[in-house]
């Protein structure tokens, strides 16, 4: 396997894998997962896209790297991280009892729209809130995949263009 590919490979898998150690670890203590998850994976994506990116550079490459090989290997990275962890959530998610986790997932979000309402027009607002009371499994784990893909792109798009070397000629 190329090194373009095996690379980001490694650290997407390594990631997604702290991922669900720390989701077993915070379900373990009592915590809500899928709300804390939300803030690990804000310090787990730029850590990995970044040392996998600069691993292809220095490694691999012979400390150049183009912006379009980060993007790839950043892309590879955070769509592994959040493929897997998704797909271990939806695993997950349908073995466990998720009755008080689902509870306080939605109450933080009813809390959260509660607080932003004047945002919204009262017909806005209502449907919003009936949506989010019947919230099944599967919307906080879109939830996540949506956000890792966003973050994931902000993040490799600009730690591409920050460890791009050209050769010297």
């Amino acid at each position: 396997m190329k090194p373009l590919f095996k690379t980001p490979l490694k650290f997407g898998l390594i990631g997604a894998g702290i991922s669900m150690l720390m989701f077993f670890v915070l379900y373990l203590t009592g915590s809500n997962p899928l709300l804390e998850m939300q803030v690990f994976s804000l310090f787990i994506l730029p850590v990995f896209i970044f040392f996998g990116i600069k691993e292809f550079r220095d490694t691999f490459n012979q400390s150049t790297m183009s912006f379009s090989q980060g993007m790839t290997v950043g892309l590879i990275i955070y769509l592994s991280i959040g493929l897997f962890y998704s797909l271990f959530l939806v695993g997950v998610l349908n073995i466990i009892d998720t009755s008080v986790i689902m509870e306080e997932y939605v109450a933080t979000n009813l809390q959260k729209l509660e607080e932003s309402r004047s945002q919204f027009s009262q017909k806005e607002f209502e449907e919003s809130y009936l949506e989010n009371q019947n919230s099944t499994i599967y919307v906080p784990i879109k939830d996540i995949a949506v956000k890792t893909l966003f973050i994931g792109f902000l993040l490799t798009s600009l730690l591409s263009t920050v460890l791009k070397k050209q050769s010297k000629k």
